[in-house]
């Protein structure tokens, strides 16, 4: 099957939805997971609309949209790093167990992840970063 940006984006905001729904007291590893992914799915689409094609890994998708932003200013470079610490987080609520200090992340994550689907969208919309 082959997967169009707009399906990636309706996804990642389904995720971001259900994140919101979540409260951060009593998931937070649902959270994470749900804003990581949200992230993930919206940076496919930017990648499947401008680049015809997205990396098959989490790592290589990562890097290959901080490629992608890296020239860009600052708000793109800024959307690359909340991508790369969205990722991190979402490895310590899979394996860690510091509970206390998750709580306090997943409510900044969701935020960026928040910001990250707008930004996603909007350089869906148009021609890149140019």
């Amino acid at each position: 099957m082959t997967e169009s940006h707009g399906e990636h984006l309706e996804k990642a905001g389904r995720l971001l939805r259900q994140a919101r729904i979540f409260s951060v007291a009593d998931a937070p590893e649902s959270v994470v997971h749900l804003s990581y992914y949200a992230m993930f799915h919206a940076a496919t689409a930017v990648l499947l609309k401008h680049r015809g094609k997205a990396a098959l890994t989490h790592a290589g998708l990562i890097e290959t949209f901080g490629q992608f932003v890296k020239n860009h200013g600052e708000t793109a470079r800024q959307h690359g790093r909340a991508l790369n610490r969205a990722k991190d987080l979402r490895l310590l609520a899979d394996y860690g167990i510091a509970y206390q200090d998750l709580v306090e992340a997943s409510t900044k994550i969701r935020e960026e992840a928040c910001a990250f689907a707008e930004f996603c969208k909007s350089v869906v919309a148009t021609r890149g970063l140019g």
